[in-house]
C-alpha cells in the first residue's frame, strides 16, 4: 500500500509539539461517539467486580450525554 504524503513532514520537536496540539484539540467525546460506547458496553457481559465498575462508567458517560 502506498502513501500519499498532502503536507509537509514533520520530525522530531515539530512533530511532538503538533501531535500535542492535536491531541489537546480533541479530547471531549461526541454524543455520536459516547452512545456508541455506552451501546457497546450494555452488550457485553460482565461478572463480580467487573460489574460494578460497569455501572460507575456507565453513569458518568449517561450523565455526559444529557449535558
Amino acid at each position: 500500500m502506498a502513501f500519499i504524503n498532502k503536507g509537509k513532514i514533520l520530525t522530531g520537536k515539530a512533530a511532538q509539539d503538533k501531535m500535542k496540539k492535536d491531541e489537546a484539540v480533541n479530547t471531549d467525546l461526541t454524543q455520536q461517539e459516547i452512545q456508541f460506547i455506552l451501546t457497546k458496553l450494555r452488550q457485553a457481559n460482565f461478572k463480580g467486580a467487573e460489574f460494578e465498575l460497569f455501572y460507575v462508567v456507565f453513569s458518568k458517560l449517561s450523565n455526559l450525554l444529557k449535558k
